[in-house]
């Protein structure tokens, strides 16, 4: 009985590998949107390509996985002191909604790497090598 192949599960891998096909430019920038946007080589909120030296030595208060500038690093600082509660700026562009762009790019980067550790994700990366 262990020899007996499932139909289900043959048109299932059937299916998926018609997507792959179908939609290969959908899967090609879905895969560059996770792969570049961790990048080591640029900053991940400006885009700035760092030197050797840029991207040495994160701060405790980088993000995981993430490098960025040292301006962008600093605005980050004081974008986590400020949330919380431990400083307020006396920085003119530091104001509600300054807190809510870097919120949002915290969210937008914890949201591209639970999609990218996804075995959805794997199995896209895995059908298209094959």
């Amino acid at each position: 009985m262990d020899k007996v192949l499932s139909i289900t599960d043959r048109l299932a891998d059937k299916k998926r590998k018609q997507q792959v096909e179908l939609y290969r430019n959908k899967i090609e920038t879905i895969r560059r949107i996770v792969q570049c946007s961790s990048c080591h080589f640029k900053c991940a909120m400006c885009g700035h390509h760092l030197n050797a030296t840029d991207s040495s030595c994160p701060t405790a208060f980088s993000p995981p996985g993430l490098n960025l500038c040292e301006n962008c690093r600093t605005e980050f600082e004081d974008f986590l002191k400020i949330s919380k509660g431990q400083n307020l700026s006396d920085i003119f562009w530091h104001n509600e909604e300054w807190v809510k762009l870097w919120a949002a790019w915290m969210d937008f980067y914890q949201a591209i790497g639970a999609f990218g550790n996804s075995a959805e994700f794997a199995q896209l990366i895995k059908e298209t090598n094959e």
